[in-house]
């Protein structure tokens, strides 16, 4: 690609960022003579029409939002099928990248940069965007102290009931995704604000709220557990903005500030600044003062929180309140999957959600959920979505007597089927994965034998992907093993469950 010059107008110089989804490049426009950032989708996915969608309408939310915390987006096109945007080229770094050489920002630093993004999702909240992927990796520091917010690559228009994830599916960043997302309710501007506390807690500690070995084991502790306090962490931090981060990490909407102004306002009142007109703008001033940051590896950087598909989890019981937490023995039944065959290659983070039912994810994203988006280098950054990378075997949460049931097995199975880097016979794996849906939904409808055919169906895909050296032996194997495993499951409980038919 380095050379080729889309559509005849823009050259692309140099990769700035490499991710599962897009790749952001160094470009030359030709016709005004300047730099710019492209993002070009990635091989594949400009295949699949739903990723080419949520590509295009990227480029139209951007567009639509004009502000000096908020990166511009100049064109949009196609050049012999892939699909681009050319942005705004911001000099500076993603904040994800800041965060990983200098972990633990002052106080007022953090604040400056969390009021800074209010400041963007002010803006794209009032258009009627809601951004759904606020995290380090989307937020860049400029040298001068200045913040952009970048990739609206999942951004939703709030009052459109029109969806561009898969059904069954959650588009996000585990580590700063909110309960309503991880339980794919109704997200509105309140969920953006959930991510701006998560970031500012890994500002001011060096990590999320909540961290596990996987995705989705960390959208489950966002919606079953209570953040600590982050005065826990970090003893300097002023009780007002302990108070403010609580807040904004609220489990209940409805319980955190009303809106990215409210929000903004409450988390100046907690890091006093004497005289300051743009409180913003003087907490971002009071740190530019710090030691410099020894600059980065050259080439392109892969940030390690990227932007996942998952399966959305269940919704809590109306009995579980705000302050109790989820009992080790607690059941969660899998949401019933969608009978379609969607060809998910974002990449999904694998875990299994402890009890009788499990719950497995991508990803997000890294080890771990999704394109994660951010990507810069010493001195040019711009954003691109990530997968994570491959991973056949699938995480647990500590519990110390659960084990999964077959749901979980399935679904941790049907994870590791999605991340797979397949590069040929994709329409195989298309079809493994719609087998794999359909022995879901054979289970959730209580029918054994169909689950059971429908498995031994997905072993003569696997035998026939290893056949044509669609993945490799050590791959199949771990894929037969396990259908081979779930297969003997489901046989064996048949004559049990037809005995207790009888009776």
């Amino acid at each position: 690609m380095i050379g080729r010059a889309l559509n005849g107008r823009y050259v692309l110089e140099e990769i700035l960022g490499v991710g599962g989804m897009a790749t952001v490049y160094r470009g030359h426009d030709r016709v005004l003579g300047r730099p710019v950032a492209v993002k070009v989708l990635n091989g594949g996915l400009a295949d699949d029409p739903h990723f080419a969608e949520r590509f295009g309408r990227e480029a139209q939310h951007a567009a639509m939002l004009v502000h000096p915390r908020i990166v511009m987006v100049f064109d949009s096109g196609v050049d012999q099928g892939s699909p681009y945007i050319v942005m705004e080229l911001v000099h500076g770094r993603s904040l994800s990248r800041l965060l990983a050489e200098t972990p633990g920002l002052p106080v007022e630093r953090a604040v400056g940069i969390a009021a800074a993004v209010c400041e963007a999702l002010e803006v794209a909240h009032a258009a009627g965007l809601v951004h759904r992927d606020i995290k380090p990796g989307n937020i860049m520091i400029t040298p001068d102290g200045g913040v952009k917010v970048v990739d609206f690559g999942i951004a939703r228009v709030s009052s459109s009931s029109s969806r561009l994830t898969q059904p069954a599916t959650v588009l996000g960043t585990a580590a700063y995704l909110s309960p309503e997302q991880a339980t794919a309710a109704e997200v509105d501007g309140r969920a953006d604000l959930y991510a701006v506390g998560c970031v500012l807690v890994e500002m001011l500690t060096g990590e999320p709220p909540f961290t596990a070995d996987a995705p989705v084991a960390i959208a489950f502790k966002h919606v079953s557990e209570q953040p600590a306090p982050v005065s826990a962490r970090r003893p300097d931090v002023p009780a007002g903005l302990d108070a403010a981060v609580l807040r904004l990490l609220a489990k209940n909407p409805a319980e955190r500030p009303a809106d990215a102004g409210s929000a903004r306002a409450e988390l100046l009142a907690a890091v006093p600044v004497a005289a300051a007109t743009d409180r913003t703008t003087e907490l971002l001033a009071a740190t530019q003062a710090l030691p410099p940051i020894a600059a980065p590896p050259a080439g392109p950087y892969a940030d390690p929180q990227r932007t996942s598909v998952l399966p959305p989890l269940a919704p809590l019981p109306p009995s579980f309140g705000p302050q109790t937490s989820m009992p080790h023995t607690s059941m969660m039944e899998p949401i019933r999957p969608d009978r379609r065959r969607p060809l998910v290659l974002a990449g999904v983070g694998v875990a299994v959600v402890a009890g009788a039912a499990a719950i497995a994810a991508f990803a997000l994203s890294g080890p771990g959920g999704g394109a994660r988006a951010g990507v810069s280098t010493p001195t040019v950054a711009a954003s691109a979505s990530a997968s994570p990378s491959a991973s056949e075997s699938p995480s647990t949460l500590p519990t110390p007597t659960a084990k999964p049931g077959p749901a979980g097995a399935l679904a941790a199975l049907r994870a590791a089927v999605a991340q797979a880097q397949i590069t040929k016979e994709r329409d195989r794996q298309a079809d493994l994965l719609g087998l794999l849906d359909d022995a879901s939904g054979a289970l959730a409808d209580h029918q054994p034998q169909v689950a059971e055919q429908t498995l031994r169906n997905a072993q003569k895909v696997v035998r026939d992907l290893a056949k044509k050296h669609a993945i490799d032996n050590g791959t199949s194997q771990n894929w037969q093993n396990r259908l081979g495993s779930l297969i003997n499951t489901l046989h064996a409980q048949q004559p049990t469950r037809d005995s207790n038919a009888g009776n």
